[in-house]
């Protein structure tokens, strides 16, 4: 990661009184051949400690990344969810996109 700056954006949300990191997510952004070799962002790896679930820490780390992409000039930013988080994404603005995603597993 050291190695490609500009390229990943790491959010830690951090329990001070604890000492624990209690949230994380992640802001990859691709310099693309289209649109003018314009940047993409993709939102991965979105985690909140369960304990802390309900206090909108999620929605905090995802907003601080979306708003970072648009700032950096990405021309979109895509996630990947589980269906039973797609409402809480679309409560921030992201749709369900009519592609469909593939993926090649190795062992």
């Amino acid at each position: 990661m050291k190695s490609c700056p500009g390229t990943y954006f790491i959010l830690v949300a951090e329990d001070l009184t604890k000492g624990q990191v209690i949230g994380t997510t992640t802001l990859v952004v691709e310099q693309k051949f289209i649109h003018g070799a314009g940047m993409r962002g993709r939102i991965e790896d979105v985690v909140v400690s369960e304990d802390y679930r309900g206090l909108e820490l999620g929605k905090l780390l995802v907003e601080t990344l979306t708003l970072l992409s648009k700032q950096l000039g990405c021309y979109k930013i895509s996630l990947e969810c589980a269906d039973r988080n797609v409402r809480f994404y679309e409560a921030l603005g992201y749709n369900v996109d009519k592609e469909k995603f593939m993926v090649q597993r190795f062992k």
